[in-house]
């Protein structure tokens, strides 16, 4: 965790060292943007206390809109960051929580309709969250209750009109120009710094103002003053500036519940419940940048689609148990991306390339797609130098009240290695996988997205099954090598399963994804490893098909278990072709497998090609010259490959060659 750590710190880095304006800043360390409170802006009570003065206003911060027959609350993005809420994360919201930086709440509905009784609402909401409240720390509770009953008192009689019977959500902000980030203004204030809440109903020709500056400030202090209740320590070493700070805290906080102390992984038995500092210690400007990191990971964090979950996640080895599978069955997962320098000299481009993630810009060929390389959809990565790291991070739970289970980090990706497997990718979905489709007969349609090769961790799934995806995307990344064997087994598998329910347009498709992820492959280790892969290659079944319709196939061309099946394949079609002329009978179903048995490399030899010259005599099948040349070669390669063990050791190999051969035998003959 504490790298976990150390990353969302660097993250967090170049925000607080960029030139970001106060009130994006404001939108980052709060909740005002955030979706699940936009209805609070719908009734927005300001308080305002001027010694024993006391007055309020009801805003609405928006506006409702028509969709159709259904209206929606649509928040003004360029009133909202002068209220600065705070969402609860966890526990019980009409509680109050950890600490306030300015009296401005949340009222729920409970809430609200306390309003008509102002001693309850008085006790049970404003006090116990003015006791949290830094700007009224100066206040013994005799006082805050005094002020609580006050405001409670002008609500119920000015307020409580507005109350109804249904559910109602809002906010309460309280204004003093004694609490320091209030400023009253009868001249317009730079817009850079202050932000305008309304006219003063107490003041007049003045309005009231939020200073942004001191309430960043404030916001950072209540995240602090949290962090403490888990530990607090004096002239201690932070755990990232590694220097003697006259202050460290926890990290273990509410602000970004991968760190929540509710989650009881990192924390020792030998722990008091007050000493979370002995697992990592922050400093103060550390503890600021980790909550910008937190802050702007949460918006780059995005959930993979139903579709991809179910082709990561469901049984890779049996069709029909997939087909079954319902996408809205499997845990949702998240993802996100980290980009970290290297060097701390690229702190402030670090922060030009999130600005660019989150506003969705154009970008250059060279960007990172990471629907594509990570199947996190609707985010792209700017191009960036080696002087970069990538690192995907994968999550599932509910994050709100601090469940949350790791699934994978994949850290250290070369943005330069990533790019060439995205081209690999694209040239694979955008030209090639429709060559292989109408290899094996299927129509070429290009606007037709095959969802197992739409990314990266969908691909390596259905080839290395669902316990593999991480670990196989971690070597890709890693410019390792990944084999070809595991899904050679799994496709036979899935051949044969498919072959006795005489599924052949699955069994199509499932040659074609297998053949899609050996270009994947191949040019893999060539571009990224700079290396030969070793074995046969779709180019190799291309040249020996030709040779085969020309009869030109000698004992060279059946050397290995792929070639054997392979050219075995395409003899048995071509004689089945014929057969099947005749007797009006399919020559595989009839004569070679045996009822209720599975195809092996033994029954193809012995039931199939061992028997086709008598056949073809006894039927007078006419079949043409290739294909008895290339039979005898054929015959004698089996009697090697029994010799060899290649029937029981290597069947898999033979039986995904056969139905290759054996289903691209049309395309093939046609051309």
């Amino acid at each position: 965790m504490i790298l976990l750590a150390e990353a969302v710190v660097r993250v967090g880095e170049s925000l607080v060292s960029s030139d970001l304006p106060l009130t994006e800043r404001i939108r980052l360390l709060t909740d005002v943007d955030n979706e699940a409170c936009k209805n609070f802006f719908e009734h927005v009570w300001v308080v305002e206390c001027i010694e024993e003065q006391v007055n309020v206003r009801l805003m609405r911060i928006g506006e409702k809109v028509k969709e159709g027959k259904k209206e929606t609350f649509v928040v003004d993005r360029a009133k909202n960051v002068a209220f600065p809420i705070i969402y609860p994360n966890g526990g019980n919201p009409l509680n109050a929580q950890g600490s306030y930086a300015l009296p401005c709440y949340l009222m729920y509905d409970r809430h609200i309709k306390m309003l008509k009784n102002s001693g309850e609402f008085a006790k049970e909401m404003l006090f116990p969250r003015f006791e949290r409240t830094l700007c009224m720390r100066h206040m013994d509770n005799e006082q805050k209750f005094s002020y609580a009953k006050k405001i409670a008192d002008l609500l119920s009689r000015q307020v409580a009109t507005f109350v109804y019977e249904e559910k109602q959500l809002g906010i309460l902000m309280i204004v003093n120009p004694l609490f320091p980030a209030y400023q009253y203004a009868s001249q317009q204030l730079d817009p850079q710094r202050y932000i305008k809440i309304g006219d003063s109903r107490i003041e007049t020709d003045k309005s009231v103002y939020l200073d942004g500056k001191m309430l960043i400030e404030a916001i950072i202090s209540a995240r602090l003053d949290e962090a403490k209740t888990l530990g607090r320590d004096i002239n201690q070493v932070s755990t990232f500036t590694n220097k003697i700070e006259t202050e460290v805290v926890s990290i273990y906080n509410k602000s970004w519940l991968w760190l929540s102390s509710t989650w009881e992984a990192p924390k020792s038995i030998y722990w008091g419940d007050k000493e979370w500092t002995r697992g990592i210690k922050v400093d103060r400007h550390s503890y600021e940048a980790f909550l910008y990191g937190a802050q702007l990971l949460k918006q780059l964090t995005v959930s993979l689609s139903n579709a991809t979950l179910k082709e990561i996640f469901s049984p890779h080895t049996n069709v029909e148990a997939k087909k079954k599978m319902k996408s809205s069955s499997f845990e949702k997962i998240f993802g996100v991306p980290l980009i970290l320098p290297l060097h701390d000299g690229e702190v402030k481009q670090l922060f030009k390339k999130y600005r660019r993630i989150l506003k969705k810009e154009e970008h250059s060929r060279e960007a990172l797609h990471m629907k594509l390389l990570a199947a996190l959809d609707g985010i792209i990565v700017p191009e960036s130098t080696d002087d970069y790291r990538l690192m995907l991070l994968y999550y599932s739970g509910d994050l709100s009240r601090g469940d949350v289970h790791i699934r994978a980090v994949i850290d250290d990706v070369i943005p330069s290695v990533a790019s060439k497997v995205q081209q690999i990718l694209k040239r694979l979905n955008r030209s090639e996988l429709f060559s292989i489709r109408e290899l094996f007969g299927l129509d070429r349609d290009e606007n037709k997205e095959d969802v197992r090769l739409s990314s990266l961790p969908a691909m390596l799934a259905n080839a290395y099954g669902p316990g593999c995806v991480w670990s196989s995307m971690q070597s890709v990344f890693h410019r390792q090598p990944i084999r070809m064997e595991r899904i050679c087994q799994v496709v036979a598998r899935k051949l044969t399963e498919l072959a006795n329910k005489q599924q052949i347009f699955s069994m199509r498709q499932e040659l074609v994804f297998y053949y899609s992820f050996m270009y994947f492959l191949d040019v893999y280790y060539q571009i990224v490893l700079n290396d030969q892969r070793e074995g046969i290659t779709l180019q190799d079944f291309l040249v020996l098909a030709t040779k085969y319709h020309e009869g030109t196939i000698t004992a060279n061309d059946l050397t290995s278990p792929e070639s054997l099946g392979f050219v075995s394949g395409l003899a048995l079609r071509q004689f089945s072709r014929s057969y099947g002329a005749k007797t009006k009978k399919d020559f595989i179903n009839h004569r070679v497998m045996k009822f209720g048995s599975k195809l092996n490399p033994e029954m193809i030899w012995k039931n199939g090609l061992i028997r086709c010259e008598e056949l073809a005599r006894q039927w007078d099948l006419g079949i043409k010259e290739n294909f008895r040349t290339t039979l005898a070669y054929v015959l004698i390669g089996f009697l090697r490959a029994k010799e060899e063990g290649w029937l029981a050791n290597k069947k898999e190999h033979m039986m995904t060659a056969f139905w290759s051969g054996y289903l691209m035998y049309d395309q093939v003959a046609k051309e």
